[in-house]
């Protein structure tokens, strides 16, 4: 009876590599037939042997979404990654201005090629915790950040509201663990304040989905008309393109925007806007090296148009533009599609833009600035700069 059981086992796995060798024959042909590059049928041959050989039971989902996630992690591009299906709703709440979270606004590290705090929202689960401007996050819940760009971090720390999180982070050559409880977190992008008679102060923490209707609501809404305008972009990571373009309407001329261009670098498309809504305002626009993506395409044209004085730090320099694309599995990939130029046609990946004015502050001058009360006329060194320009 035992050697009928022993016989029997040896000829359903030889049945079952057979249909593996079959599956894979097939997969051959049909990649003979499509002209399949080589790597893709061994991609798929893989994938047909870990299910049909491995000697454990094999997810088919995470087998599938391990693929998509390496062939995005491949092109070794930070802007390009898949998001799982959690991921990319989490994703998309961001965008819509709500979600559970932390309340901290990440940055990349440009030093350590990590994730790390730029800026902690008052009363947030971030401040009660102890987290500090400038701690790079190492790990997540055990899990390593590296290799994560500022998004997939964004979107780790990010879940159910009342749920708990663990963080280390590096802060003064040392490790620190911090556990957090995730709360819903409602944070308007734009923000606006008189910082004397005539100057207008205007922040914009990122371009959500919400952003150009903000900016609108907060102009109609003045009890008075501004003279002068200060538009702060620093810590802006970016966010929506035709955000920050319909933003653009208020502070250029008139005229082309950016240009995008996909793989033929000759081959520029114009994106532009009409000069109906120009403010034509004496402006500064506040940058630093966190301001980012569609922060760097509006204060880039801003700057080539000459409507307005850069102040700052050099920005960091992210001029690509990336498409989300939705997969069958829930989940969907973020790729980068296509690179934009300035209406002076400069590229300014990995470069950034100068500003006009240079003026630097240190992670403990930004430390100083009471972010519950902006704008800090006392504290905050560049928009102090900026008001004295404004009034040469």
């Amino acid at each position: 009876m035992k050697k009928f059981k022993k016989i029997t086992f040896i000829i359903i796995k030889i049945i079952t590599v057979i249909f593996a060798l079959i599956g894979i024959t097939v997969t051959i042909m049909l990649s003979n037939l499509l002209k399949t590059p080589n790597e893709l049928l061994s991609a798929v041959s893989t994938y047909k042997l870990i299910e049909s050989q491995y000697y454990d039971t094999v997810n088919d989902k995470n087998l599938v979404e391990g693929f998509s996630k390496g062939m995005a992690d491949s092109l070794n591009d930070p802007y390009s990654t898949y998001f799982t299906k959690k991921e990319i709703t989490d994703f998309n709440s961001q965008l819509n201005g709500e979600y559970a979270g932390i309340g901290m606004v990440l940055g990349f590290d440009k030093e350590t090629q990590l994730v790390k705090g730029i800026r902690v929202f008052k009363d947030s689960p971030a401040e009660k915790s102890g987290l500090l401007p400038g701690d790079i996050i190492v790990e997540i819940d055990g899990k390593s950040t590296e290799g994560m760009d500022t998004e997939k971090v964004a979107s780790s720390v990010r879940g159910k509201e009342g749920s708990e999180l663990k963080l280390v982070v590096f802060r003064n050559n040392k490790y620190l663990e911090f556990n957090l409880t995730r709360a819903i977190i409602r944070i308007p992008t734009v923000t606006a304040k008189y910082v004397n008679d005539d100057t207008l102060y205007i922040g914009i923490s990122s371009f959500s989905e919400s952003t150009a209707g903000e900016f609108k609501t907060m102009l109609s809404g003045l009890n008075k008309e501004p003279k002068k305008i200060i538009l702060d972009l620093r810590d802006n990571g970016g966010g929506l393109v035709n955000q920050a373009v319909e933003i653009a309407r208020y502070f250029t001329p008139g005229g082309v925007v950016l240009y995008e261009t996909g793989r033929d670098r000759n081959n520029l498309i114009p994106l532009g806007v009409d000069d109906q809504l120009f403010l034509n305002l004496p402006l500064v626009v506040l940058v630093n090296e966190y301001s980012a993506s569609a922060s760097e395409i509006l204060a880039g044209a801003i700057q080539d148009y000459k409507t307005g004085t850069l102040i700052g730090d050099t920005t960091f320099g992210k001029a690509v533009v990336q498409t989300v694309f939705p997969l069958p599995t829930g989940g969907a990939l973020k790729l980068t599609t296509q690179r934009y130029l300035t209406p002076n046609k400069r590229d300014i990946n990995k470069i950034g833009l100068t500003p006009d004015v240079k003026k630097i502050m240190t992670e403990d001058d930004y430390k100083k600035i009471d972010y519950s009360a902006l704008p800090d006329i006392k504290n905050d060194l560049q928009l102090v700069e900026a008001i004295n320009y404004l009034n040469k």
